[in-house]
């Protein structure tokens, strides 16, 4: 009885110590997308710049690279050069507001195993509410002048003859 005791933590021992050597995965895997600017299915209003980040360390080669393009037409937008933010992030500036609609971003990134990774997701683009508060300015100075213009107007009496201001 005590052998086969002996015997069954034995092969458990060695079960647990092969799960653990084939389940290892290397320190430097492929990387994911854990964080991004704009966000993943996000409706936004404005955009300048993109940022993603991933889970593991990148090499900082040329092949690291941001696409942003439209995606019904599949029009390339373009964008700045890809520059790395930090070990983990890159980034790339939008220069110009591209117009409302369904955009993709796509990305090409080397983790540090040399594995090439690419991905991408998608985001909307709203149009822009504008400033606000310019237009409210706007139509104040408006009826600002409207009252002005009421009140410098020429009086008429009660016989009908205009009378000037004083």
């Amino acid at each position: 009885m005590r052998k086969n005791v002996k015997h069954s933590m034995s092969i458990l021992s060695l079960t647990v110590l092969m799960c653990c050597f084939f389940s290892f995965s290397p320190l430097h895997a492929h990387t994911t997308l854990v964080d991004s600017t704009p966000e993943r299915a996000s409706k936004i209003n404005d955009i300048s710049f993109i940022e993603l980040t991933f889970t593991s360390e990148l090499v900082q080669d040329e092949k690291a690279k941001i696409y942003l393009a439209t995606i019904r037409e599949g029009k390339d937008i373009p964008i700045g050069e890809t520059t790395f933010v930090s070990k983990f992030t890159i980034k790339a500036e939008v220069p110009q507001l591209p117009d409302p609609g369904q955009y993709v971003i796509r990305y090409m990134v080397t983790s540090l195993d040399g594995d090439l990774n690419d991905g991408g997701y998608a985001f909307e683009l709203l149009a822009s509410k504008g400033n606000n508060a310019a237009w409210l300015l706007l139509g104040l100075g408006v009826v600002i002048l409207i009252g002005l213009a009421l009140l410098l107007r020429p009086k008429k009496s009660d016989n009908g003859q205009k009378e000037e201001n004083e």
